[in-house]
């Protein structure tokens, strides 16, 4: 997604010397904005603290205020305050979702360039924090708009204003923030997709393309190597549909890692479910296109294990399939053998996750 990709980058300058056109500021609910953000207070023309005084902003939680800047040394035109509550614990998930909130805004008043300073903390791992909440407050899922206007532009660069003497740290966070943003943005694609473009085939495909560069092996076995694998229940589960099923199956192994414990995901695919035989009703039917979530979360789970090259050994599989009321679908009553040789009966058609 175009929208979801930001380029991040960590400054060790002052906030008035960043380059940006909105600069956001993290606000606690005990802060004195006199005193704490004084320069900022004088060059908004001390409109920050008339709000506080007012009661207009108390920063609480996600709350938003935004003034302009009328310093002309400060390189930002407007700045947003935005609430973070109390200080103390929470802070990781207070500040991805001021981060995306943050975003939200920006992109809603057609934002390019967003700076946003850590304050008031010396935790590294508010930059991936940052990064995050960033990442999923950028993305809009509107590839199937008619009007590619009504999609409203995303953020193009973050930079995170910290410390200098923490730029390290903090590059090293933002850069895992990213990865992981990128990873869950990328599984709401997939799983945001209908299932006339996101077939079994295609998904495979699909995650075969965003585990490239990753240090992920990724075997997809068709239709043909899976009844060779005795896998009947997974064949049984596609057999109404026109669409084969695929079996997807990851490998994350570092040299580094130890040789147990090995870590299994398993996603189920079904990129539609219609209950089969077992029909569900039609109120809400549209919403199974969404069967393949559970998939779509271990496939990107194993991009961002390869990407941060984590040291510890990972088996990701998703089977996916169709699951329609087709002519040679699975009926009630149906036994069908398993890859290990068990029979199962099956009583409920729409019980294929299960």
């Amino acid at each position: 997604m175009k929208t979801s990709e930001i380029k991040f980058d960590c400054v060790g300058i002052t906030p008035a010397k960043t380059e940006c056109d909105l600069l956001a500021v993290p606000v606690f609910e005990e802060d004195d904005i006199g005193a704490d953000m004084e320069a900022l207070n004088r060059a908004t023309g001390g409109q920050l603290g008339r709000s506080r005084l007012s009661g207009e902003f108390r920063a609480k939680v996600n709350e938003l205020f935004v003034t302009r800047l009328e310093d002309p040394e400060w390189r930002a035109s407007r700045v947003i305050l935005v609430g973070v509550g109390s200080a103390g614990e929470g802070l990781f998930e207070r500040f991805r979702n001021a981060s995306a909130a943050v975003v939200r805004e920006a992109r809603r008043r057609r934002v390019g360039r967003l700076g946003l300073v850590v304050r008031k903390t010396r935790s590294s791992r508010v930059g991936q924090a940052i990064a995050e909440g960033a990442l999923l407050g950028n993305f809009d899922y509107g590839v199937f708009k008619t009007e590619p206007e009504e999609v409203l532009p995303g953020i193009e660069q973050c930079s995170v204003i910290v410390p200098k003497t923490l730029l390290g740290e903090f590059e090293a966070t933002v850069n895992d923030g990213y990865v992981i943003g990128t990873a869950v943005n990328h599984a709401r694609e997939l799983a945001n997709s209908p299932g006339n473009v996101l077939t079994p085939t295609v998904f495979a495909e699909r995650a075969d393309a965003l585990l490239s560069g990753s240090r992920i092996a990724i075997e997809i076995l068709d239709e043909g190597v899976i009844e060779k694998h005795g896998m009947g229940l997974l064949l049984g589960v596609a057999r109404g549909s026109a669409e084969t099923a695929r079996l997807i199956v990851m490998r994350h192994e570092p040299d580094e890692a130890p040789k147990s414990p090995v870590l299994g995901l398993v996603g189920k695919g079904i990129t539609f479910d219609s209950g089969g035989i077992s029909l569900k009703p039609a109120d809400g039917m549209d919403r199974m296109k969404e069967d393949m979530a559970g998939g779509a979360a271990v496939v990107c789970a194993m991009r961002a294990i390869g990407k941060l090259n984590l040291p510890v050994r990972v088996i990701g599989v998703v089977p996916t399939a169709e699951n329609m009321p087709g002519g040679r679908a699975i009926k009630p009553g149906d036994v069908l053998r398993s890859a290990d040789g068990k029979t199962v009966e099956v009583n409920n058609t729409d019980a294929e996750g299960r």
